[in-house]
């Protein structure tokens, strides 16, 4: 299957156990049950770690990283009930988080930027690690397709909340570049989620 990078303009953390209803620290939500760290990036607050919520796929195996989280479809992520304020992203929220770094988005794609590893985890890169500046950590899980063993270190892939995908990828040339890839036709693919609330 082909998938179709967005080139026109479209309108429109690490988690821990269950509190058993506890207040919840500062800098943290509750979803589902499972308490996730929260960091402010620019204008925004997000989740600084993969959703791993009820339904999904865990990166299982003798490989398993929990740091992964989840993989979900579109239909998963659309139904999911979330506390009042906080949303799925939305491409202009991954747009205005890169901006937010300092990175230039030209035609929903950026190359060769060194901003780009501010928005990518230490560890579990393959052979470009980022630096994690922006509290981000966007580790490179993958993604499922077609039920698939997803096949990590080198793509860190999320939903957006009208089916499209936000990309960070290692390309050949030790750089990281990032991506928006439209998914919105495709009911093959699981990808990680992010959370996000306005300040």
């Amino acid at each position: 299957m082909v998938r179709v990078v967005v080139f026109a303009l479209l309108l429109g953390a690490a988690g821990c156990k269950k509190d058993g209803g506890s207040v919840p620290p500062p800098d943290s939500v509750v979803i589902q049950g499972d308490t996730y760290h929260t960091v402010t990036i620019g204008n925004r607050v997000w989740t600084d770690a993969n959703y791993k919520g009820p339904g999904g796929v865990s990166h299982g195996g003798s490989s398993a990283r929990p740091e992964y989280g989840k993989y979900y479809s579109y239909a998963e992520v659309q139904a999911l009930v979330l506390p009042a304020g906080w949303r799925i992203p939305t491409m202009d929220d991954y747009l205005n988080l890169c901006e937010s770094q300092g990175i230039v988005v030209t035609n929903y794609q950026a190359n060769k930027q060194e901003a780009i590893k501010k928005l990518s985890s230490t560890t579990n890169w393959l052979h470009t690690p980022g630096n994690n500046q922006s509290g981000f950590n966007a580790h490179p899980a993958g993604y499922i397709f077609d039920n698939n063993p997803p096949i990590g270190g080198d793509i860190s892939e999320f939903w957006t909340r009208d089916g499209h995908t936000f990309s960070i990828q290692e390309s050949v040339d030790s750089h990281q570049r990032l991506l928006f890839y439209d998914n919105s036709n495709s009911n093959l693919y699981k990808f990680n989620l992010r959370l996000v609330r306005d300040k």
